[in-house]
């Protein structure tokens, strides 16, 4: 796992690397990010990086959120994967495609404090093969809220 914070604006972001590409059900990934308050306004995105022998036309990914203050939600995202062509979506090159996907497009934090975020894959197999990385980024957009 890396974790970035250098990027302007970016207030983290975190990629994990799968062994033997492959993302096993209850290898949870997470990490924390630091709101200093409540009015700046964040997107939140993903990346991932799969080989094109991935057998299914998405990936679905439960997202855990746990509040400073404990409160804990949790969200099922279906992460799709083809275009409506049946092609790969995002770009593909060398058997390996990469893909860019908004998760939260404006949001603020409603408590200020530390907060976990924590995804897992959520298939219907226990082992997903093809899948080489995820990328989360956390950033700032432009300007505050009122």
């Amino acid at each position: 796992m890396t974790l970035s914070a250098c990027d302007k604006g970016v207030l983290n972001s975190a990629e994990w690397d799968m062994e033997n590409h492959q993302w096993v059900k209850g290898d949870l990934k997470s990490f924390t990010l630091e709101a200093l308050d409540t009015t700046t306004v964040y997107a939140m995105h993903i990346e991932l990086n799969h080989d094109v022998t991935y057998s299914f036309q998405n990936l679905y990914i439960k997202t855990h959120t746990v509040f400073p203050s404990g409160k804990k939600v949790e969200s099922v995202t279906s992460v799709e994967l083809l275009d409506n062509d049946g092609s790969w979506a995002g770009n593909c090159r060398n058997n390996a495609c990469s893909i860019y996907l908004p998760l939260q497009q404006r949001f603020t934090f409603p408590e200020i404090g530390s907060y976990t975020w924590t995804v897992e894959q959520y298939m219907r197999k226990d082992t997903i093969t093809g899948i080489k990385s995820f990328r989360v980024v956390c950033m700032e957009v432009n300007g505050k809220t009122n």
